[in-house]
């Protein structure tokens, strides 16, 4: 059985390179560095949380500066920035979402099965993460993007 330490650093790193890959990939946003999760907290954000449950369950949540949603709704779907409404934005950071945490959960090795429920996005105007686990934040080119992913290996 992994030690906790242990497993945080594994979800740390397989976040890193999920998010990364999925944002080049598919959002065409590139990771200019790293960024502190903390300081989206108390900031307007477009929030997108989902669960999953299975072996293993537990919680994945998104958090973006607004600018940061809006450009990746545009480069998703392949219009200018000023064409993408507001629902197009929520959908396509719950879409982001999806992408992500089944890639972070397929790459755990220790996965027999899961179930992603349907994301749930909102606009907080004082962001405050809902979901206790291992937090990671990218600087992107209009702001940040903050992920969390919780998993309950307990089960397994």
């Amino acid at each position: 059985m992994l030690e906790a330490n242990d497993t945080d650093a594994l979800v740390a790193a397989l976040l890193d390179s999920c998010c990364e890959q999925v944002l080049e990939t598919m959002f065409f946003a590139p990771v200019l560095e790293p960024a502190d999760p903390a300081s989206s907290s108390g900031a307007a954000r477009v929030d997108t949380r989902l669960t999953f449950e299975g072996k293993p369950s537990g919680a994945f949540e998104v958090d973006a500066d607004p600018g940061v949603a809006r450009t990746m709704a545009a480069n998703f779907l392949g219009v200018e920035e000023s064409e993408v409404n507001e629902q197009q934005v929520d959908e396509v950071l719950a879409e982001f979402t999806n992408m992500t945490c089944g890639s972070a959960l397929s790459s755990l090795g220790c996965v027999e099965y899961f179930h992603l429920a349907t994301p749930r996005t909102s606009r907080p105007v004082e962001f405050a993460p809902s979901i206790n686990g291992v937090r990671r934040a990218f600087l992107l080119e209009n702001g940040t993007l903050g992920v969390c992913l919780r998993v309950d290996l307990d089960g397994m």
